[in-house]
């Protein structure tokens, strides 16, 4: 399914091994032993889900038990009525809303959104459904390290594999075959990847991650981390492979690393088993509106990037003159 925005045109290759990977939509993910065996049922599902259930408007929240409306309030004078209320109010556990409008950004289905307080959240929920203690996690050494620390702590072993050198520039970039061997090598539950790369910047096309995940165990999940994607729209991978776990964060792009607003991108099963483990409240409502706000003006965000180029060339450019290469 291509995304309307922030996608790529694939290549002929990558066109026919996302065919390809798409033919395995339905296999099943082995996620972790105790979730695979049963479904859990969230108690608290939310006022949306209740008015949507009764087709009506729910006015009447005594079940909820919110606080009533202050009488007055210390900032008043900063934030409106609505904001006020929002955080008074308990939130839309499941983000419907803002799952619509970023399904609709992406050209995919809600059902394949998950929100979640930040990308970091997203990463530690994927490790929690599909690593049991002394599972193996591939990645690559010296990448975001918060990878590691959340592999570490649901029992991993974790697998790192070095940087590719470039003999004649130096740079750095993601071993995507070395990645792969190691993976089969180790039967691996998961591998990660980060595309553009934190903290070497390097950034493969999306064929080059369609062959990684045609060249992965099918029972291994890649994590595919594309915070930074928005600084390469045109290299984001824009098809639902299976078992893949695209991260996206609007920390970089729209200014919210404060606010804790993340999603992934992934096929409807990893959302629905991902929803059942996944902490109900962790997004608030001031969140969400925010999120929405600056989702609304596209050219927010594309000037702000923009804007982060144009810096970060000034700066390269100043480096350089100072003799660093």
């Amino acid at each position: 399914r291509p995304m309307r925005r922030g996608g790529t045109v694939l290549g002929g290759l990558g066109r026919r091994l996302a065919v390809m990977s798409r033919r395995h939509m339905s296999t099943p993910v082995p996620f972790v032993k105790h979730l695979a065996e049963k479904d859990i049922v969230n108690p608290f599902p939310g006022i949306t889900f209740l008015e949507n259930m009764i087709n009506r408007k729910i006015t009447a929240r005594i079940g909820s038990n919110e606080c009533i409306e202050p009488p007055s309030h210390p900032l008043s004078s900063v934030l409106t009525k609505e904001l006020l209320d929002l955080c008074r109010l308990y939130p839309d556990p499941y983000c419907r809303s803002l799952r619509a409008t970023l399904a609709d950004m992406n050209g995919c289905l809600p059902s394949e959104i998950l929100v979640d307080a930040g990308a970091d959240s997203l990463i530690s929920l994927c490790i929690r459904c599909r690593v049991s203690p002394g599972d193996v996690v591939v990645m690559t050494a010296g990448t975001y390290p918060t990878v590691k620390y959340f592999a570490e702590g649901a029992g991993a072993e974790v697998v790192e594999v070095p940087y590719a050198k470039d003999p004649a520039s130096g740079h750095l970039s993601t071993d995507l075959e070395a990645l792969a061997a190691a993976a089969t090598e180790r039967k691996a539950a998961v591998v990660y990847v980060a595309n553009p790369d934190n903290p070497t910047g390097h950034v493969y096309p999306a064929d080059a991650l369609l062959k990684l995940r045609a060249s992965l165990p099918m029972g291994a999940t890649l994590i595919l981390d594309e915070a930074y994607v928005d600084f390469a729209p045109e290299m984001a991978v824009g098809w639902r492979l299976p078992n893949t776990v695209q991260t996206r964060t609007m920390s970089k792009a729209y200014a919210m690393a404060g606010l804790r607003v993340g999603y992934w991108i992934a096929e409807e099963q990893w959302v629905a088993k991902a929803d059942q483990l996944r902490t109900q409240y962790a997004v608030n409502s001031f969140s969400v509106h925010v999120a929405e706000r600056l989702l609304a003006d596209p050219g927010y965000s594309e000037a702000l990037v923009g804007e982060t180029v144009r810096l970060r060339e000034e700066l390269a450019g100043r480096l350089r003159g100072g003799g660093l290469n």
